[in-house]
């Protein structure tokens, strides 16, 4: 009897110790996945705004004063800059263009693909709820001046003559969309000055930015069946912007969560 007792209180320890250990934890079904795309070839992305206008030799001072005088936001009267063409957007018409019904330089700026960084993931049923996605992406970001605008007729009526226009400084920004949505915040970096001359070597250009993609993201509360990732660019300077080939890359580390159970 005695020794009956002693199995049966073995057995009921085995039982509940091995009861503990599973509601402590069951382990994932599939360990951490990593996914990688990788911008192969080179990229760029057009300036969004004109050069500073800092000199010139015409018979038209009127419109070179015009020209040098920095860009003022509101002083915009449709799409007509009333106030200077220094770093106004290229979207912005000069006052003093020859032709007022011709297409403005360029288009109101936005963000645009990163070449190369997007993929599209479909999340396993069992891991809407219990996965989180880890995002990060590096782009090498260059900036070069471009060729000097010309003066007429875009820019004044009549103009002969010489003009420096100086490439300056900007931001390029990156920022994620999840199935077309920004999620987090923009990553910014100053661009350095391109300057006038056509030597230009870039500083540190490496933009990186991370962001947590979690069930509670989502306003449902769990990740959508398929998850299409993008990396965008926003070019806010007078300058091209360059990403040279192999240099920018999108990684989508999986991680599943430990689930516990009663």
């Amino acid at each position: 009897m005695r020794a009956l007792l002693i199995v049966s209180l073995i057995l009921f320890s085995v039982a509940g110790i091995t009861f503990a250990q599973e509601k402590a934890q069951m382990a994932p079904d599939k360990g951490p996945q990593i996914l990688q795309a990788v911008g192969e070839k080179s990229a760029e992305l057009g300036p969004s705004r004109y050069p500073e206008f800092s000199g010139y030799q015409s018979d038209n001072p009127t419109c070179g004063e015009y020209l040098k005088k920095k860009f003022n936001e509101s002083a915009i009267i449709g799409d007509v800059s009333q106030e200077g063409m220094s770093l106004a957007p290229l979207w912005v018409k000069s006052k003093y263009r020859r032709d007022a019904n011709a297409p403005a330089a360029g288009k109101k700026a936005e963000y645009v693909l990163v070449p190369g960084l997007t993929y599209t993931y479909d999340v396993p049923a069992a891991y809407r709820k219990t996965a989180n996605l880890l995002i990060t992406w590096t782009v090498r970001v260059e900036g070069y001046k471009t060729d000097p605008y010309m003066i007429w007729p875009n820019l004044c009526n009549v103009w002969h003559g010489t003009s420096l226009q100086h490439f300056s400084g900007g931001e390029a920004k990156t920022a994620l969309f999840v199935n077309g949505e920004q999620k987090g915040e923009e990553i910014i970096m100053t661009i350095p000055d391109g300057g006038v001359t056509s030597s230009y070597q870039p500083s540190d250009p490496t933009h990186t930015g991370s962001f947590l993609l979690t069930a509670e993201s989502f306003a449902n509360g769990e990740l959508p069946e398929t998850v299409k990732i993008e990396i965008k660019w926003y070019n806010d300077t007078c300058m091209k912007l360059v990403s040279p080939a192999g240099m920018r890359n999108l990684i989508i580390t999986v991680v599943p969560i430990e689930r516990t159970t009663e």
